[in-house]
Order: C-alpha cells, then structure tokens, then sequence
C-alpha cells in the first residue's frame, strides 16, 4: 500500500471507485444521510453526496495525482 489510507488506495487503483458520504450526522436528523457513494465534481474537483451534499477534502497533491492517474481533465 502506497497510499495513506484504503480510501486512497481504492481511488488510485480500482476503476470507478467512488467513497462512501462522509458526513456523520445520524440519517435520523434532518441533515443526516445514509452515505450512499458519492460523485466526482469537476467543478469542486472533490466528490460529493447526492442527497446531503456532503463535499470530501482530499487535498489538492493527492486530486491532481488521481486525476492524472484516470485522465480527468
């Protein structure tokens, strides 16, 4: 393992791989979520929850090495 974490090392090996919402506010709140995958955002140039919104924060060495790794312009 050469990256920092599993999640890392999923998203710079495994084609697809999309992390799980990190936000952890019970899904039983009204801002809570059931941390579905989430989806790249070429604007955010981070991945995002489609139902809470939740935005991830890898830092910016680590999304310009993913995004060379898979061609994402």
């Amino acid at each position: 393992m050469t990256e920092i974490s599993t999640v890392r090392e999923n998203l710079m090996n495994e084609p697809y791989y999309s992390p799980y919402c990190g936000n952890n506010i019970s899904r039983n709140s009204p801002r809570g979520c059931d941390n579905p995958r989430t989806k790249w955002d070429v604007v955010k140039n981070q991945f995002v929850c489609p139902r809470c919104g939740f935005v991830s924060q890898f830092p910016d060495d680590f999304i310009q090495r993913y995004k060379a790794k898979w061609g994402i312009k």
